[in-house]
């Protein structure tokens, strides 16, 4: 969730066609190779706080995630005062490459529209369909060999490999963009970091969008737990930061936040 919330998601997905196909521009994919730690086995809820005073959030955001075997279902939901934002992502437990994902601003006010996003990753390209109401978009995109799907970064980057102060390039499909671009993820650095009273050793990322893009590539940071579990404590992304309130593990049959 970290481009801007407030976009004409049909919009988008046809300057994206335009700009195709009327200047060539295309981004290099990566090639680079990467190791993926193992995600934590079960099903669980992690609460954060999330604050963007520029795009009027403050409030919590909720991940659930159910791994099963060598497939994991993560979604995440947060309602705050004018909107609601709702997400799913389904991937592979030991590559975090994505079958399929969504996601969705409903809004209260009725000064904007809702809008969803759904990308299906299983055929040999990635079919993205865009709806704002009335109105849709479609594009198909060609698929680089590993990617990742926008809506998890925050929760997996954590887990791919990264020795102190090296750099690799993870190609990833931002979904309202209609378009693949590498991102280059460091580690930075150690650092002991406290959030809402729990102090925690950490592993610092930091990361940002590489070649042209339709949207803001700012530089993120992201904290994780310097053990295998490699839990994100905290984001911060320019005037957005998210910092984590509590982890809780719930049975098999837990509801989860939403249904399509």
């Amino acid at each position: 969730m970290k481009n801007k919330i407030f976009k004409t998601l049909t919009l988008v997905l046809l300057i994206s066609l335009l700009c195709t196909t009327l200047t060539g521009c295309k981004i290099q994919l990566s090639e680079d190779e990467y190791t993926v730690g193992e995600i934590p086995k079960g099903c669980y809820r992690l609460v954060y706080y999330i604050v963007n005073e520029d795009q009027n959030i403050d409030g919590d955001l909720t991940f659930k995630y159910v791994t099963d075997g060598n497939i994991t279902k993560m979604q995440s939901y947060a309602e705050f005062d004018m909107w609601q934002y709702r997400a799913q992502v389904i991937f592979d437990t030991d590559t975090l490459i994505p079958s399929s994902s969504y996601k969705s601003n409903v809004f209260y006010s009725g000064k904007e529209k809702d809008w969803s996003v759904k990308t299906d990753y299983t055929k040999e390209k990635a079919t993205i369909k865009a709806i704002q109401e009335d109105k849709q978009a479609d594009k198909e995109v060609a698929k680089p060999a590993r990617y990742l799907d926008n809506e998890m970064i925050n929760l997996t980057l954590g887990l791919i490999q990264i020795e102190q102060d090296d750099k690799v390039y993870i190609n990833v499909l931002v979904n309202e963009s209609a378009m693949f671009a590498p991102y280059g993820v460091t580690n930075q650095t150690m650092e002991t970091i406290t959030v809402n009273g729990k102090s925690y050793e950490c592993v610092k990322y930091s990361a940002k969008y590489a070649g042209f893009s339709l949207f803001t590539a700012r530089e993120s940071y992201f904290w994780y737990t310097n053990d295998r579990d490699r839990r994100l404590v905290k984001f911060v992304s320019g005037s957005q930061i998210m910092t984590l309130k509590e982890i809780i593990e719930v049975p098999a049959d837990d509801p989860w936040l939403f249904g399509e």
